[in-house]
Order: structure tokens, then C-alpha cells, then sequence
């Protein structure tokens, strides 16, 4: 079921879980389970009235329960991995946005406008990587989506290549003997207008035909291509996000140290991008599933033979609930294997996106922050014990603010510790306790400048 709007739709519901069928896979697998009791009726019917009695042992079914049990739990096990490696690595992404963020906002020095521009732009490619990525993730290839379209619009289009579909899906790759294929409709149109002029010379027109194909596929590359194209954003976006990085470098306005944390946040980002395509790209093995399904099936159509001696009418009701245990956990598995969806148990990403933009926005919309704006203000008092502010300390000599440090800490160790002897700690007395006094004791712990070192011999 999809979100609306874009946006999570969490299952909030006063009924309780067992009553609920948002969120679950009933209506996926309810006609199995109907199909189920219709078979079971049948068995049922012909045991009663007719001569071939079903009177089987319940060998088989304890033999199948175990091994599809472990068929079962052994795919849903995948499943989840696969669902909580997907959270994992976005929540490594946002760590890496993050990082960038906060690196190229207040580390990154900024002497005219120009430098602030080069900075929100960049920062603005930070929140569309996210976007990016959760299209990306969906199979949705396109640069004119609502939430990314204002912060993509300024950058160049190119087409590289996806790994998330196979190659031989895509048309607009160079074919081995050099030449740019053409789009199936592009190329459909192409010879119907041939078709339709007139040619005085074969040859001269075929030529002009290839030479206007070979233009129209490299101005096609220059910029972007339709939705249908698997366009990988991500990596183009990186990019430039990895230019304005040496940008910065050449032009000395970051340090070697916060030089080095970009270039690994911004490799970080690419690893969560392959390892969200290395997801996508390994599907289970399809002899698993298939040998699954065959012994779920097996095991279930075996189900009513094994029953109707001993259950009668009540077979039915107990193979339609083992039917919807068996699908169901089937179905969880094929529910979760891929997280990035917008069904109602896949990944939240539309929020995950929503949270880095709003953050992001959050950060650049006041100057980055200053240590003499926070540090010496009136409302700064560093000493507990002292009631002067950073701001009044700041006209003091520095021997001056030692010695209240020094004060500051005494103070602060000095610490009185009482208890009732003969009771517990909220002064109730313990049994057969008669003695109620408290003794006090204190603990006076010897400043830094009381304390004397001596090497040993």
C-alpha cells in the first residue's frame, strides 16, 4: 500500500495488532487461504461420501512441518538482514551528510559573497544526494521531481550508467562497433519522417540521416535523458561535491584535517550508495525461492489428507489457519526483501529525506557560529560556584581567574555525605534497629596546589 503524498503513513489504529490489517499481508495472501479451504472442503467430501477413506498417518506432516519451518525461518531471517543493512547504511549516509554539512559550513572560510554562495550551493548538493538517492532507490530516474528539481536545476545533466538495472536494458549505449543506438520511439520517428521525404540520392540521404542521429544522440548525452532512462544522479552529484572539495583545498580555505574528513565523508556516501545497489542487485537465489514455495505447498496440500480422519468438519478451520501462518511468514519475507518501496513496512525514506533537509536548512540559516559571540556572553557563567559571567572573568588577569578556579574546584569536592547508622537509606530503621542518630561525615579533598609529587629514586 502506498504512502500518500509522499510522506509516511504510519499505521495508528485504537483497535489492537491481532485486529489490524494495515501494514499486514492478509490482503495479499487472503485468496490463497480461501483457495485452501475450498480444497480442504473438497478432501473432506469426498472422505465422507465416498469409499476412499484418507485415514493417513501424520509421519508426513511431522517430517514437512520441521523442514519447512527452517525453509521458513531461514528466508525470513534473509529478509530482515537485508531490511536492517538498508537502515544501516542510510543512517551511515546521514552521519556522512552530516559530517559535510558541518565541515563545509563552519570550517571552511568565507571572505566574500562569493565564498557563502559556494557554500549553500554545495550544501544544497548534500540534501539533493539524499533525494537523489531515494529515487534512485525506488527505480525512479528523473531530475524534475518536486523535492530535488530547485536544487538540481543549475548543475549539468549527463547519463551514467545505473547498477541498479541490467545493461541490457538500457538503448542509449554505445553498441561494439562504436556507433550510439537510438531510442526505439526516437528511432521509429526517425525513419517514418525518412519515409515521408522525398530522395533524390540513397546514399547522400542515409549519410544526412546518420550524421543528424549522431548529433541528436550527442546533444541527447550532453543533457539529461527522459524518466525511462536509468540515470545514476548519486554518482554525477558527487562530483561536484567532490570538485567544490578541491576547490576549497587550491584555494586554501580549509585545513588539512577538515580536507581529510570531507574526502572520507563524501567516500562513505558512495560506499552506502553501493551497498544500497548491492541490496538491490542480489536478490535471493531463485532455486531457494522456488524449492520454498514447492515444499510450503507440498506441505500444506499433504495437510488435509493427514487431518480429516481424525479432525472430521474441523480439518477445514485448522489448514485455513496453517495456511495463513505459512503464507504469511512467506509473505513477510517477500514483504521486507526490498526496503526501499514505499509500501507501508518498507523504509521511511520520504521522512529520512525530509529530517536531512530540514536539519541542513536548520544549520545555514544563521551564520556560522562564532566563539567569541558565545563564549563571552552575559548569560555564560563557566564557574559554578562564581557569579561572574565569561564576559566579566574575560577582564581579569589570568592569576586571578586560576585562583577562583582553584576555589571553584575545592568548593565543589567538598562534598557532605549523611546516612542514618542504624537505617536505610531513606531513613527508615532497619529491623531490630533501636539507634536513629546520623553521623556525618565529610570528605574535604585536597586542592592541585596542596598536592606534592616526588620521583622516585
Amino acid at each position: 500500500m502506498p504512502r500518500k503524498y509522499g510522506t509516511t503513513i504510519y499505521v495508528r489504529s485504537k483497535w489492537p495488532l491481532m485486529l489490524r490489517i494495515k501494514g499486514t499481508v492478509i490482503l495479499a495472501i487472503w485468496w490463497q487461504v480461501i483457495l485452501m479451504g475450498i480444497y480442504s472442503l473438497a478432501v473432506l467430501m469426498i472422505h465422507d461420501y465416498t469409499d476412499w477413506k484418507m485415514n493417513y498417518s501424520l509421519t508426513l506432516v511431522s517430517a514437512m512441518g520441521m523442514v519447512v519451518s527452517l525453509l521458513l525461518v531461514f528466508r525470513t531471517n534473509t529478509a530482515y538482514d537485508r531490511y536492517w543493512e538498508g537502515r544501516r547504511l542510510w543512517s551511515q549516509m546521514t552521519l556522512c551528510i552530516r559530517n559535510l554539512t558541518r565541515g563545509i559550513w563552519v570550517c571552511v572560510a568565507e571572505t566574500e559573497t562569493r565564498d557563502l554562495l559556494e557554500k549553500k550551493s554545495a550544501i544544497n548538493l548534500l540534501v539533493a544526494f539524499a533525494f537523489a538517492t531515494k529515487h534512485y532507490l525506488r527505480e525512479e530516474y528523473g531530475y524534475n521531481y518536486d523535492d530535488m528539481i530547485d536544487l538540481l536545476s543549475h548543475i549539468p545533466k549527463y547519463s551514467i550508467p545505473t547498477s541498479t538495472q541490467p545493461m541490457d536494458w538500457r538503448t542509449d549505449l554505445p553498441t561494439p562497433h562504436g556507433t550510439v543506438q537510438q531510442h526505439p520511439s526516437q528511432a521509429e520517428g526517425q525513419v517514418h519522417l525518412d519515409e515521408m521525404t522525398p530522395q533524390k540520392d540513397p546514399t547522400v540521404a542515409t549519410d544526412r540521416a546518420k550524421s543528424r542521429t549522431r548529433r541528436h544522440q550527442v546533444k541527447t548525452q550532453a543533457l539529461a535523458f527522459d524518466f525511462l532512462t536509468p540515470t545514476n544522479i548519486p554518482v554525477e552529484l558527487s562530483y561536484y561535491i567532490g570538485s567544490y572539495i578541491k576547490s576549497c583545498s587550491n584555494k586554501g580555505r580549509v585545513d588539512a584535517a577538515t580536507l581529510t574528513m570531507m574526502n572520507n565523508a563524501l567516500v562513505a556516501m558512495i560506499d552506502c550508495l553501493t551497498g544500497f545497489e548491492r541490496i538491490l542487485r542480489t536478490p535471493i537465489p531463485m532455486a531457494y525461492s522456488i524449492h520454498l514455495h514447492h515444499g510450503t505447498w507440498i506441505y500444506l496440500l499433504a495437510l488435509p489428507f493427514q487431518l480429516v480422519g481424525n479432525s472430521g468438519v474441523g480439518m477445514i478451520p485448522t489448514v485455513m489457519l496453517a495456511s495463513f501462518t505459512l503464507l504469511g511468514i512467506l509473505g513477510i519475507g517477500y514483504e521486507i526483501e526490498n526496503p526501499f518501496n514505499d509500501d507501508y513496512n518498507d523504509l521511511p525514506l520520504d521522512d529520512f529525506c525530509k529530517v536531512i533537509q530540514a536539519e541542513v536548512d536548520t544549520m545555514v540559516a544563521q551564520r556560522a557560529p562564532v566563539p567569541a559571540d558565545w563564549i563571552f556572553s552575559d548569560d555564560n557563567f563557566p564557574l559554578s560556584n562564581s557569579e561572574l559571567s565569561a564576559k566579566q572573568l574575560s577582564s581579569m588577569t589570568l592569576e586571578e581567574v586560576h585562583k577562583l578556579m582553584q576555589a571553584d574546584v575545592g568548593a565543589a569536592h567538598n562534598v557532605n555525605y549523611s546516612r542514618p547508622v542504624n537505617g536505610n537509606n531513606n531513613g527508615t530503621p532497619l529491623i531490630g534497629a533501636t539507634d536513629q542518630t546520623e553521623t556525618s561525615v565529610v570528605v574535604d579533598v585536597p586542592t592541585l596546589s596542596e598536592c606534592s609529587y616526588e620521583r622516585a629514586n
